[in-house]
């Protein structure tokens, strides 16, 4: 169910903004240049002469639909897919699993380091001891 959404969703927000970009580069700009410029009035010709009210309308709906459509694939993607859980949680967790075995490599430590005093210990009384053989 998912993938299907994901997949409807990603088609619509792909064909969107393609129709949106398309959308925009016909139109002509405030001070007539852009493409109507260059085609010399084909916008016009096509659409008629109300073609910039078509044209306006036409890019408000498709940025309406392509921002919609990027909104719920996200959510989609970033929500429904990893089970309803949020950063936060994620963070708790985290830090939970990494304070668990902090906690027992803090029990651990101290007794190595009685291990490597006593070898020490022993040394020293070697050295003590040789010295009083010679």
């Amino acid at each position: 169910m998912i993938i299907a959404l994901k997949v409807l969703l990603y088609i619509v927000s792909i064909t969107s903004s393609i129709l949106l970009i398309g959308i925009i580069m016909i139109q002509q700009n405030k001070s007539g240049g852009g493409l109507g410029a260059v085609s010399g009035g084909v916008t016009e010709q096509m659409f008629g002469t109300s073609a910039g009210n078509i044209l306006t309308k036409t890019t408000t709906w498709l940025a309406v639909i392509f921002l919609i459509s990027t909104l719920l694939l996200g959510t989609v993607i970033g929500r429904l897919e990893k089970m309803n859980t949020s950063v936060a949680e994620t963070l708790v967790e985290e830090q939970a699993a990494t304070v668990a075995p902090a906690a027992t490599e803090t029990k651990t430590e101290p007794a190595a380091t009685e291990t490597k005093t006593e070898p020490a210990a022993t040394e020293t009384k070697e050295a003590t001891t040789a010295p009083a053989n010679k």
